[in-house]
């Protein structure tokens, strides 16, 4: 999922806006098999993991971001 975040970006994107959207998709994928997993059975506990996933899909994919770029400090 993330093999492509440091490939070129898109013309029409900029560097950040591909590394953005690399993230956010693998975000979204941990999402959905955070909530397909056999433990997500009844319907309310599925609406509250969308739910749950909503509110926190910016920072998973913040820290996807985080943990893929070279750390600076060393």
């Amino acid at each position: 999922m993330v093999n492509d975040y440091f490939a070129p970006a898109p013309m029409g994107m900029t560097p950040e806006q591909h590394k953005r959207t690399i993230a956010v998709a693998a975000a979204l994928a941990m999402a959905k098999e955070s909530v397909s997993a056999s433990t997500s059975a009844s319907g309310s506990k599925a609406s509250w993991d969308l739910q749950a996933v909503a509110n926190e899909i910016a920072n998973l994919a913040d820290a996807i971001q985080d943990a893929l770029e070279p750390d600076d400090e060393m």
